[in-house]
């Protein structure tokens, strides 16, 4: 299959093109990420090393009419001593990098000007300047550049919180052209386009569904059986795109059951009324993040009394507020996130760190200052820049203070926690424990670009796991099994652990102080013999 991976300087502002080729023991989407991360860095390449890179790798399926798989990873190396920080993000993108036949791009080096956007279409690359785009929002730059290149254009970029290299910076990600327009990724890094001097990746192309596929009928026959299994999953089909996943979270932990709870209002494509002014104008809402996504996350969720929000961050961002200050205010955490998406920050993670400040320095009523706060990020004062720094970064500034309590914790924490029981049907795995074989099966999912919350509908799901393998066949012409998507992603997750473990050795190698040149002449038994 003629595919490549994109190899972008910015310092030269030189394109390359390398060819790939899925076959066995070729890594893809998630793995393949790791792999060029390894292959273009050193072990001791630190975050904001010219040398580092950013690459861009949709899943094996994304780009042809595979239901919800629109995801792909942004990825860069995390600091020296550290793994890698991957993003799994969603949009309008991945769609069209997959329709341009390419498995991965590599940006690496950094631009002359803070106001770099690299376009990118079926013509080649172009590097242009538009220092207009300084200092504007997210939205403002998602406009200005959709009118420069394309109404349909995917863009990617930062705000000045990126510029600034301010560590709760993230990236903003378009959806197709709708409200809401664009959305700023958890995990994102913002900070490292910043450093690359790097400001929007725009990209387009002819059509959707346009990657290659070998036998594309039999195909899209396997990938509808697939859209049948997810939307007939209770879950998926219906609790998840109705309460979003906070609801649904606390749901689970209460031990309560789906049919306890009050049926939601129906919401079909088409029929909720525009109310803002983007509504208005647009006259047309977007209830999915990406094309073929069979759930529908968007303009969707309810709260238990019904209040719509327009996107599960929105709901996150009040839970936050709950958690954080004992506060549930829809109109708050509505305000909150679309301050924060308009600078390029996660709500969620500035609601944490400004709950750290405030207890910091003995505020009490954080809440009425959370949205004066994000005007001093967005202003970059030091207020700013220190709610900025994440809840580490603020707790370090107060050393004297225990400000364990409200610090962010690891995303997964909680594994000891519980015994899970996997259905393992394939006699190759037997080894595995049960969260062995859910992590691996999490892992099949992210490398054939699938989304998240379809988790629900095909994990631990033989018959899913056996259209997966089809579905890859079909696209590829590569028979493959159920055991093997698995044993790939297995390699993967042992990959990405060994990488973290190297770079951490080198790290404490590199680290150890100058004079030990004296000492090793001192201790020299060499002498001695």
């Amino acid at each position: 299959m003629s595919e490549f991976v994109l190899h972008i300087d910015l310092t030269t502002e030189k394109c390359r093109k390398e060819p790939y080729e899925f076959k066995k023991g070729v890594p893809y989407g998630r793995g393949l990420a790791a792999k060029l991360i390894e292959d273009h860095t050193g072990l001791e390449t630190d975050r904001y090393d010219p040398e580092n890179v950013i690459v861009l790798t949709p899943g094996l399926l994304v780009g042809c009419k595979t239901p919800s798989g629109n995801r792909m990873f942004i990825s860069t190396v995390e600091g020296k001593g550290k793994g890698l920080q991957m993003c799994n993000t969603t949009g309008n993108m991945p769609q069209k990098l997959g329709s341009l036949g390419l498995a991965g791009i590599v940006i690496t080096g950094k631009a002359t000007s803070p106001d770099t956007v690299i376009h990118l279409d079926e013509a080649g690359v172009a590097f242009n300047k538009c220092p207009e785009l300084a200092k504007s929002h997210a939205g403002e730059i998602v406009h200005a550049l959709r009118n420069k290149y394309s109404h349909g254009s995917a863009v990617l970029g930062i705000c000045e919180t990126g510029v600034r290299r301010m560590s709760l910076a993230s990236f903003f990600c378009t959806y197709p052209e709708g409200s809401p327009e664009y959305h700023s990724p958890r995990s994102g890094f913002g900070d490292v386009f910043g450093a690359k001097n790097l400001k929007a990746l725009v990209v387009d192309a002819k059509g959707s569904f346009l990657r290659e596929c070998v036998h594309p009928d039999t195909y899209w026959e396997y990938s509808k059986q697939l859209t049948r299994v997810i939307t007939q999953d209770e879950i998926c089909g219906d609790a998840l795109p109705g309460y979003g996943s906070i609801t649904l979270l606390k749901i689970l932990k209460s031990g309560r059951t789906l049919d306890g709870m009050e049926p939601r209002k129906e919401q079909k494509h088409g029929v909720r009324k525009a109310t803002t002014p983007i509504e208005k104008k647009r006259q047309r809402i977007n209830y999915t993040c990406a094309p073929m996504c069979a759930i529908g996350c968007l303009n969707r969720h309810s709260d238990y009394e019904g209040r719509q929000y327009s996107s599960p961050a929105e709901s996150e961002v009040n839970a936050a507020l709950v958690n954080c200050f004992g506060l549930s205010d829809y109109d708050l955490a509505t305000a909150i996130q679309k301050k924060a998406t308009d600078i390029c920050i996660v709500g969620t993670e500035f609601v944490t760190a400004a709950k750290v400040f405030a207890e910091a320095n003995g505020i009490e009523h954080g809440e009425k200052h959370l949205l004066e706060w994000l005007d001093e990020i967005e202003k970059g004062t030091l207020v700013g820049r220190v709610i900025a720094s994440r809840t580490f970064g603020v707790a370090s500034l107060y050393g004297e203070k225990d400000l364990r309590k409200w610090l962010d914790k690891e995303a997964i924490d909680e594994e000891h926690l519980f015994q899970i029981q996997m259905n393992n049907a394939y006699p190759a795995l037997a080894n595995l424990s049960g969260l062995e074989l859910l992590y691996a099966q999490i892992f099949v999912l992210e490398n054939l670009g699938l989304c998240i919350f379809t988790s629900f509908a095909l994990l631990d799901n033989p018959k899913s796991f056996e259209l997966l393998a089809k579905m890859t066949e079909e696209r590829t012409g590569v028979k493959v099994t159920p055991e093997e998507l698995i044993l790939d992603a297995r390699e993967c997750i042992r990959n990405e652990r060994e990488l973290k473990e190297r770079r951490w050795k080198a790290a404490q190698k590199t680290d150890i102080p100058p004079f030990t040149k004296v000492l090793y002449r001192y201790f020299d038994r060499q002498k001695e013999n």
